[in-house]
């Protein structure tokens, strides 16, 4: 057996790896391993070398000119000697018996009918940490066993857990095409391997661990290569297609195949959908290319292969873009959906799926023409490109309802199955392919696995503790049911408005909210919600507010009796907090106050949030959320009202005069990042430890020092300030700032009072652009790294253009914002005309009721219809 290990700059993971394979619970001598150093200018050769030259065993360390990861791995198949050939990334490890897991497997079939094994592999982070989280993992869950791909179409995307027949590769030509990168290249060598091999049979080694790392700090090639143009192109040409090509030469496409080539396809569709993915930053100028590629690519696939696909679970909203963006699938629509109903309204909705321009409609209910009262289009895109478009109406109920589209009746369904019956059987096509057993094929079952079948006794000490568990949650759901219906409960919290920021924090728009309806609307039941460790506890009790403790029973109670529920979050926490296993449906409405005005696409996450009634603020939010676009609202939940915290903001900005506005504020907003994990049902994070090496914090912490700009403020008598967001505030030693910088809090010091005494105002991303553009204070954007917060993994661009949109202008090193902040007349108080009438056109609402048109829709959720 040969293990062929390509290295490039991985010093500080090599030690791991050398390690694991000195661990080997079989012989490491026995095995031929070949180190291909890529031109590393670290100290990976130097370690790699040491290790080699260790008595015993065959190793050999080839050195070349960086040229890339398969240049190297071809350079370690031409000194491979094995009979069985492995690929091992440099930065991974190995469980301690992988290769005897291996070796067991292969001594078990040594009469040569395996093509290809395939060990299991574990996602590990930098900590060590390993989970079983990898999407092909579902192959391993019968344990280790031989497949017949031609009846079980498996997929194997990656050669650094799989084992080769070297003759197989020697004697067809196989090796790594150079031209397939940055990605896809591991598969294309697979699939090429399999095309060649004269059986069908894979071992499946599942109790063979491979640990597989994902690094922290996301560099890392399978984290890094949205933006490469050949991702888009190369792959596409070189890769997919010329796979299909090949195996069409042979006969009918493998099954197989078709499930490898579809499973990157989707990933490329996934990644565009997902609420933090990177492929933001994929070039614009090769996505005709690249979707002229995916046509032909996608001709050469069976639609039936499109909707049966289950090698991973796969949302029909992809297969519908594949066929319908790529194929004449939807040349019109199939049918229309017949949605959620609103009770209270009296409305239906009603959608179906389209491309192109929106065809004529006509709607008619009781044998009368009607228009909808609520209409909105979804579009899904794809790199540059609408492939998909929902349509959708809400209409007044009534007999008879008929929805003709391009001049045809459609059909009506209660589900929006993705199968219209000319592409797919009546089955639906949505066969269990993985959990199939080959005919007149055995499992392989290793020792893990017969051990497992023995544990029954613990099984059932596990069962009987969970049954414990679940008998006590029932006692205390009961005692909750009861209490809430007693009449104590009743008179407390029937038909409450509850009110809720951060379960940690107060001060935003909810607070303002509750304090506006307990002055103007005593008639409201209203209750706040926060921890009673927050350090707002204190303040908002000795102001009055009825307080609720989150997570008590007396909060659970609250949610159970509420009619309303209004936050400036809507995390799965604020909005979701009960279990409806165990509580049932919320019978509360759900109000989005937001946290501020969005102004880059937040569709992808907000798209999964179901707000009865959602706060916006300008004219352009209002069209981009509830128009038609990316996002999936309409008319009927997204409502223009103002933000309720700008009615207070206005007033004390109003209450300081110009002479004491003396701050310059530098008030940046977060990064994704460069924040630890999430704590579940909280706002907290654990902590991230290389935070102050972040271009974040080297950029912020030299503008903070530039002498240049503090002498141009010491000229003007302003006061230089640093508030970092609270997500950013633990890591405030990071920025070394000196003591003429102002640290301010948002703890402490309430951000409406720092914004009505500040002169100027330098942000980047952050919503607070909004605020201070109400008040009409000048402001700079300070744009370092533009290009990476909009890569995806953090945001991507939406409707608003900081260059023909913003307030100020956009600065992208520390120099441009120093000779911005010398430009702008901060004794005037007044920004420039230009930004002056943008500010205007954008922030409509300057009558300090915003907070009573944010009530009065909350109050119209309640109204019926009287149809």
């Amino acid at each position: 057996m040969t293990i062929i290990v390509p290295v490039y700059n991985v010093a500080r993971y090599l030690p791991r790896l050398l390690s694991s394979l000195s661990r080997q619970t079989v012989d490491i001598a026995s095995v031929q391993v070949v180190f291909v150093d890529d031109g590393s200018t670290d100290d990976s050769l130097a370690i790699v070398t040491r290790w080699a030259e260790r008595p015993g065993g065959s190793r050999i360390v080839v050195e070349q000119e960086n040229a890339w990861v398969s240049a190297a791995r071809n350079a370690g198949l031409a000194v491979a000697t094995g009979r069985w050939v492995t690929f091992v990334d440099a930065d991974d490890e190995l469980g301690d018996s992988y290769l005897a897991e291996i070796a067991k497997m292969l001594a078990a079939h040594d009469d040569g009918d395996l093509a290809l094994v395939i060990a299991h592999q574990l996602r590990m982070d930098d900590s060590g940490r390993l989970t079983d989280s990898h999407s092909l993992r579902l192959k391993f869950s019968r344990g280790s066993r031989v497949v017949d791909i031609r009846r079980e179409p498996l997929v194997q995307m990656s050669v650094n857990s799989a084992f080769f027949l070297r003759h197989v590769l020697d004697e067809n030509g196989i090796a790594f095409d150079l031209r397939i990168k940055p990605v896809f290249e591991d598969a294309h060598f697979v699939a090429r391997y399999l095309l060649a091999s004269t059986s069908p049979k894979v071992g499946l080694a599942a109790s063979a661990k491979y640990h597989y790392r994902t690094r922290n700090d996301g560099t890392s090639l399978m984290q890094t290569h949205f933006d490469k143009p050949e991702k888009y192109t190369s792959v596409l040409r070189h890769g997919h297609l010329e796979l299909l090509t090949e195996a069409a030469e042979q006969g009918p496409i493998p099954r197989w195949l078709e499930n490898m080539v579809l499973y990157d396809l989707f990933w490329y569709l996934r990644n565009e959908q997902d609420t933090a993915s990177r492929s933001a930053a994929a070039p614009p100028e090769v996505f005709d290319e690249f979707h002229g590629l995916m046509r032909e690519i996608v001709q050469r696939l069976s639609a039936e292969s499109i909707a049966s696909f289950a090698v991973m679970g796969v949302d029909d909203l992809y297969r519908r873009a594949l066929l319908a963006g790529y194929t004449d699938w939807l040349e019109h629509p199939h049918h229309v959906v017949f949605g959620p109903v609103d009770e209270t309204k009296q409305l239906i909705c009603l959608s179906y799926w389209f491309v192109g321009e929106l065809p004529h409609e006509r709607i008619s209910a009781d044998g009368a023409e009607i228009v909808a009262e609520h209409e909105t289009v979804q579009d899904f895109t794809f790199y540059g490109r609408v492939l998909l478009r929902k349509r959708v109406l809400w209409v007044a109920r009534g007999g008879g309802l008929r929805l003709a589209v391009a001049g045809r009746f459609l059909d009506f369904q209660a589900d929006d199955d993705l199968a219209p019956e000319s592409v797919l059987t009546e089955a639906r096509l949505r066969p269990a392919i993985l959990r199939q057993r080959p005919v007149g094929v055995e499992p392989f079952v290793d020792l893990e696995t017969t051990i497992s079948r023995h544990l029954s006794s613990t099984v059932r000490g596990v069962a009987r503790s969970v049954r414990q568990t679940l008998s006590r949650a029932s006692i205390q759901d009961r005692r909750l049911a009861l209490e809430a219906r007693s009449s104590k409960r009743r008179a407390l919290y029937d038909h409450a408005w509850v009110f809720m920021d951060r379960d940690t924090d107060a001060g935003d728009n909810a607070e303002h909210l509750y304090r506006y309806v307990r002055q103007e609307h005593p008639e409201i039941n209203a209750w706040f919600v926060l921890r009673r460790d927050s350090r707002d506890w204190s303040r908002l009790a000795a102001e009055g507010f009825r307080l609720v403790e989150y997570q008590s029973d007396d909060w659970r109670i609250l949610l159970l009796r509420a009619d309303h529920l209004a936050s400036s979050h809507i995390d799965s926490y604020v909005v979701d907090p009960l279990d409806e296993r165990r509580y049932g449906r919320p019978h509360y409405r759900f109000t989005f106050l937001q946290h501020g005005v969005i102004n880059y696409d937040m569709s992808r996450w907000l798209n999964t949030k179901k707000p009865d009634l959602f706060v916006v603020t300008t004219p352009a939010e209002h069209a981009a959320i509830a128009g038609h676009g990316p996002y999936r609202f309409s008319s009927r939940e997204v409502r223009l009202t103002g933000l309720p915290r700008h009615d207070t903001l206005l007033a004390k900005r109003s209450a300081v005069p110009p002479n004491d506005r003396r701050l310059f504020l530098v008030a940046p907003t977060w990064r994704k990042d460069l924040l630890g994990e999430q704590r579940a049902g909280s706002n907290e994070r654990s902590r991230l430890e290389d935070f102050s090496s972040s271009s974040y914090a080297t950029h912020y912490a030299e503008l903070l020092g530039d002498p240049r700009l503090k002498s141009e403020l010491r000229s003007r008598g302003l006061e230089l300030a640093f508030m970092p967001h609270p997500n950013i505030r633990p890591y405030l030693e990071s920025f070394g700032l000196g003591p003429d910088v102002t640290v301010l809090d948002y703890a402490t010091s309430d951000i409406q009072d720092v914004l009505a005494r500040t002169a100027v105002f330098v942000t980047d991303y952050s919503s607070l652009a909004f605020d201070a553009a109400l008040l009409s204070i000048p402001m700079i954007y300070f744009h370092f790294d533009a290009d990476a917060f909009f890569d995806g993994s953090h945001a991507r661009r939406g409707y608003f253009s900081y260059l023909d949109d913003g307030f100020g202008p956009v600065a992208t090193t520390v120099d441009q914002v120093v000779d911005a902040a010398t430009s702008v007349d901060s004794g005037s108080g007044d920004p420039s005309p230009l930004y002056e009438t943008r500010m205007t056109t954008q922030l409509v609402f300057r009558d300090g009721n915003n907070a009573g048109r944010v009530v009065d829709r909350m109050l119209e959720l309640d109204q019926r219809d009287p149809r």
